[in-house]
């Protein structure tokens, strides 16, 4: 008589109940693109993508004068590509199983808002700060921001003389930090007049959002920004790796990447 194998009936090891083991896997419902300035400001939100997406930029066609006889010359542009590729934003939280039986107030709706905003907090901290960029996350649109001394009126000019050299037009809006933002209400426009260099959320009649994931001052045509998203945020309740510990592991997983499909859309300056 063969001995009788002594098993058991583990959640966690195939063959020994694993499968028979269902996984919930929850997608937040409260959309992002809500919570983002850059969006506000008119950046191109892409969802659902699979693939990597590549972006065509077209340096523009070239004419010029010749002779009733003269040969003509080669007006062709060229073409580069600007790729988004999907990186990762990650976090766990441990929460107790007696906090989960004794709450009152939808823990688990609580939860799900608060780690929403700080994918929004993170990836516009992201988008608008200073870091280089690099295969885990997008560079930041600071990253070769020029020094400004002050926001004075004649310099909030040159900024948009700049935009207008290098033919960006469009829906152009200003996303500045507080500090910024302060600057521009507090500054004389001019000498006599008494008007501020920012008035009614407006320099120059140029809406100003402001947000403090912001470096500076950025102004620009945000229509050339892309912000590309990989499926939904993926929330995974993992009730057996705390178990132990009487917690439950909450485990969320989202995809982004960010980056401007035309630099010179943008003009960038951070405050002294």
């Amino acid at each position: 008589m063969l001995p009788i194998e002594n098993r058991n009936i583990q959640a966690t090891v195939a063959t020994n109940g694993k499968e028979a083991v269902a996984e919930d896997k929850l997608n937040i419902l409260e959309p992002l693109r809500a919570n983002l300035v850059m969006v506000q400001a008119g950046a191109n939100y892409m969802t659902g993508l699979v693939g990597n997406v590549s972006i065509p930029v077209y340096s523009g066609s070239n004419v010029g004068w010749a002779g009733e006889i003269d040969a003509a010359t080669n007006g062709a542009g060229n073409f580069t590509e600007v790729v988004l590729e999907p990186k990762r934003i990650t976090a766990y939280i441990d929460i107790s199983k007696q906090f989960l039986l004794q709450d009152s107030t939808s823990a688990e709706a609580l939860l799900r808002a608060d780690i929403v905003r700080a994918i929004s907090n993170k990836l516009e901290a992201t988008i608008l700060g200073d870091a280089a960029g690099n295969s885990k996350q997008p560079a930041g649109l600071f990253n070769d921001a020029d020094i400004i001394e002050d926001v004075t009126y004649p310099s909030m000019v040159e900024m948009i003389q700049t935009l207008e050299e290098a033919n960006v037009s469009g829906d152009i809006k200003y996303i500045v930090s507080p500090a910024v933002k302060a600057a521009l209400k507090t500054t004389s426009k001019d000498a006599g007049s008494g008007r501020f260099v920012m008035e009614a959320n407006e320099v120059d009649g140029v809406e100003v959002l402001s947000t403090s994931a912001c470096k500076g001052i950025v102004v620009g045509n945000f229509a050339d920004y892309v912000i590309g998203q990989w499926g939904s945020i993926d929330l995974t309740v993992d009730p057996y790796s705390q178990a132990t510990n009487g917690k439950v592991r909450l485990v969320v997983n989202a995809y982004f990447d960010a980056k401007p499909r035309r630099a010179e859309a943008f003009v960038k300056k951070v405050l002294a």
